[in-house]
């Protein structure tokens, strides 16, 4: 046992340098199958703010982010997440002023550890938080439609709780809505939303207020001395045989007019233009007529004249004629046989150029280019002149039949020549 203890005494230095070495191996060999890196992890990371003192807030959006260099074995920091850090800052303490916040970050994934945050402090601004009541105006702007007025208006809101830092809150006056009752001639109502403005008439940052909306209904009423009335044209004369109106439009297409109430009230719902001649007409006609209205009332300046469009188009109609087609790419020394020889070709368009149509203006084409000998069923082409349209042909298809012509027949003998041949024969 002696000896045993002295040999161990004597070769403790070896045992322990062995020991050493072995954990030397060891962490070289973990160091090169994983080594040990220094990183900027890629992404910014959001800071989470503790919870202010009772009674104060911070003045602006708090939106910091902040980047963080970590020390990790390669296979660590490439399995970083950014859930796996916790990045705060301790506001609890905080009182009213402007304060610069140290940025605590903890990072929940061993082997690892935080070297540098970038940046390391936080600036912000605390106040007393407070809420305070300003009134509600309704800005009403432009001017209802030509002889209507505006009443008195509602609105159901009459003040708004402003609440936030106490040093904006301080500055605002009023909230706003506008209203625009431009060229409008009946009662607007609806929701419309609310803006809070300091003195200047400025917005205010950093505030919120309730309720955002309000309800508001502005009466508009006609005047009894001015009052619309539709426009009612009047045409004069016949536009041309086989041709129809489509439409009348007129621009605007009501007129104001004034007078005394009882006059106005008594009028009927349009007002006539002087008559509009369309005798003839084939095309559009475009008119600027005077209205003519009752001698006791007056239309009101700029009202007229008006424009008046009436829009003339031909009468659609159809026709059937019948063709006989014509032969194009047929091969030299060749003969055909049609089947059947003519066809129907039912064409559309307007009325007057039908009834104009001359026999040769319809064609109706068959194409028998690079075909060779027999029999084939061809598709028409119809060649119709400009305005019409080919609606349908019938038969759809016709049948050719392409030939070689039969040989020629020598001609009979006559009796002149049978003589003059026996003639011919004697001298001989």
């Amino acid at each position: 046992m002696r000896a045993t203890l002295r040999w161990m005494a004597g070769n403790l230095p070896l045992m322990i340098l062995a020991i050493v070495l072995a954990i030397l191996a060891w962490v070289v060999a973990v160091e090169e199958g994983d080594p040990t890196v220094e990183a900027r992890y890629p992404q910014s990371i959001p800071v989470a703010p503790s919870d202010l003192p009772e009674g104060m807030v911070i003045v602006g959006e708090f939106n910091e982010r902040t980047q963080v260099t970590v020390r990790a074995p390669q296979s660590v920091h490439d399995a970083l997440k950014i859930e796996d850090f916790a990045v705060t800052v301790d506001l609890a303490e905080l009182d009213a002023g402007v304060h610069q916040v140290p940025i605590q970050v903890a990072l929940n994934k061993a082997p690892s550890r935080v070297l540098i945050v970038e940046p390391e402090y936080v600036t912000l601004e605390v106040e007393p938080k407070v809420e305070m009541a300003v009134p509600v105006r309704l800005q009403i702007v432009g001017d209802p439609a030509l002889g209507y007025l505006l009443r008195a208006p509602i609105v159901v809101s009459r003040q708004v709780t402003v609440t936030g830092p106490s040093t904006y809150v301080a500055q605002a006056v009023e909230a706003i809505t506008e209203v625009s009752v431009q060229d409008t001639d009946t009662t607007i109502e609806g929701e419309f939303p609310l803006q809070l403005q300091d003195s200047e008439g400025q917005p205010i940052p950093y505030v919120t207020w309730t309720p955002e909306t309000t309800n508001v209904r502005i009466p508009i009423e006609p005047s009894g001395y001015y009052r619309a009335l539709a426009i009612k044209v009047v045409l004069e004369g016949q536009i041309a045989p086989g041709y129809r109106i489509t439409n009348i439009s007129v621009d605007p297409p009501t007129a104001t007019v004034f007078g005394t109430p009882n006059i106005v009230a008594a009028l009927p719902g349009f007002i006539e233009t002087e008559p509009i001649d369309v005798e003839g007409a084939q095309a559009d006609v475009i008119e600027r007529p005077a209205l003519s209205g009752p001698a006791d009332v007056a239309v009101v300046l700029g009202q007229q004249p008006v424009e008046v469009g009436v829009s003339i188009e031909p009468i659609e109609s159809s026709l059937t004629v019948e063709i006989t087609p014509e032969i194009q790419g047929l091969g030299p020394n060749l003969t055909t046989t049609v089947s059947p020889e003519t066809v129907q070709v039912i064409l559309n368009g307007p009325l007057p150029l039908l009834e104009t149509l001359e026999p040769d203006d319809v064609r109706v084409v068959l194409d028998l280019f690079e075909l060779p000998l027999g029999t084939h069923q061809i598709e028409p082409q119809v060649v119709v002149p400009e305005g019409m349209t080919a609606e349908s042909i019938l038969p759809a298809t016709v049948q050719v039949e392409i030939l070689t012509p039969p040989p020629a027949t020598p001609p009979a003998p006559t009796e002149t020549s049978q003589a003059k041949r026996i003639e011919q024969e004697r001298d001989a």
